[in-house]
C-alpha cells in the first residue's frame, strides 16, 4: 500500500486547531473544530471520525475521562500502512514526513522533548513532545507507515510529568518503591 502523506502546512494547520485551547474544553468545541476541520463523524459514534487520510475507517478519535469529559485527541497525519502491506519506500517516507513535521512545529512551538528507539530496526519508533503553556501537551509518533499526533489535557499532562519526576528521583520501576 502506497503511504500518502499530509502537507506540511496543513498539519500544521490540523495541530494547532488543538493546542492553543482553554481547558477544560466543551464537547461542542471538540465536535466544532473536528468540523471545521472537515472530518467526518463516525455516523455510530460521534467522538470517532475520518480525515481526509483514511482508507475508509475511521482514523482518529477524541477521548473521555472518567467524568465524560473531553480529554484529548488523535488524528493520523498519513495513511496508516498496515504491516505487511509496505512499499519499499514506506519507511523512507515515513521518516522524511516526520521529520519535516517536527521542523514546523519545532517552529511554532519551540523544540520538543525527542525519544527514539529501536532506530535502524523494522519497528523503529520515534516521539516528538511538546508541553504548551496553557498546560497541556502534545506528541507526533511515528513508526514505519503510521504517522500520529495526540493531544492531551492538562490533567494527562501532569500525570505524565509527575510520572518523569519520580522516574528520575526513583528510577524506571519507581512504583514498586512508592505506596
Amino acid at each position: 500500500m502506497k503511504m500518502e502523506t499530509l502537507p506540511v502546512e496543513t498539519a500544521v494547520e490540523w495541530v494547532t486547531a488543538w493546542t492553543g485551547l482553554s481547558w477544560p474544553v466543551s464537547w461542542e468545541t471538540a465536535f466544532a473544530i473536528r468540523d471545521r476541520l472537515g472530518w467526518v463523524s463516525h455516523p455510530k459514534n460521534s467522538r470517532f471520525f475520518v480525515t481526509s487520510l483514511s482508507t475508509g475507517e475511521a482514523d482518529g478519535g477524541m477521548t473521555k475521562d472518567e467524568n465524560g469529559l473531553f480529554r484529548g485527541i488523535d488524528f493520523s497525519l498519513a495513511t496508516v500502512v498496515v504491516r505487511g502491506q509496505e512499499e519499499p519506500d514506506t519507511a523512507f517516507v515515513t521518516w522524511a514526513a516526520y521529520e519535516s513535521y517536527v521542523e514546523a512545529l519545532a517552529g511554532v512551538f519551540g523544540q520538543p522533548r525527542t525519544e527514539v528507539r529501536r532506530r535502524g530496526a523494522e519497528s523503529e519508533h520515534r516521539n516528538s513532545k511538546w508541553y504548551l503553556p496553557n498546560r497541556s501537551s502534545f506528541s507526533l509518533t511515528a513508526l514505519p507507515g503510521v504517522i500520529t499526533v495526540y493531544v492531551f489535557s492538562p490533567e494527562v499532562t501532569w500525570a505524565d510529568l509527575e510520572d518523569q519526576r519520580l522516574t528520575e528521583e526513583y528510577g524506571e520501576n519507581w512504583e514498586d518503591f512508592i505506596e
